[in-house]
């Protein structure tokens, strides 16, 4: 009995992290087939439960996040953000935050690592995206279709720059 107890333990710790392996490799790279069903996909899972959310992050949980994919916000953009965490994109890990402006909250997705169309605009859900050309890697603006994006815009372009 002693042997064959270990090998199903060991059976079970191997599947467990087989499982577990597998998980994390799905969620950091779905496969999507364009940035445009990136968008989509991860606001609809994602985005609408942020918004919610209690809108307790500082400029100091900002830096820290931002400066885990190499990059940094300037001050106009770390003291509106409400929400702030990591987030798988199309390339690897990047950075889902929601804002807090005169408008509404808006959610931004930094993708380090992704290439877009600057400015080209998307529609989906009601919702609104504006798609941002970033120093390294891109972002996406994310809010209702009525409000106006185009101050968001140039304070995610403007403050979203490489750490150092």
């Amino acid at each position: 009995p002693g042997p064959s107890r270990w090998m199903r333990m060991a059976l079970a710790a191997s599947l467990l992290l087989a499982v577990g392996a597998a998980g994390i490799t799905w969620n950091m790279n779905r496969g999507w087939d364009s940035v445009e069903a990136y968008v989509a996909d991860h606001y609809r899972h994602d985005g609408y439960s942020m918004l919610e959310q209690a809108n307790n992050a500082t400029a100091g949980d900002v830096q820290r996040i931002l400066a885990a994919v190499d990059m940094e916000a300037a001050p106009a953009l770390a003291n509106i953000v409400g929400v702030i965490k990591y987030c798988p994109t199309p390339d690897g890990k990047g950075v889902h935050m929601v804002l807090n402006t005169q408008d509404g909250p808006v959610t931004v997705i930094y993708m380090p690592e992704t290439p877009v169309t600057d400015r080209e605009t998307l529609h989906f859900d009601n919702v609104e995206a504006v798609l941002v050309e970033l120093e390294r890697g891109s972002a996406a603006i994310i809010g209702a279709e009525q409000q106006q994006i185009a101050d968001v815009y140039s304070i995610v372009q403007s403050s979203i720059v490489p750490a150092g």
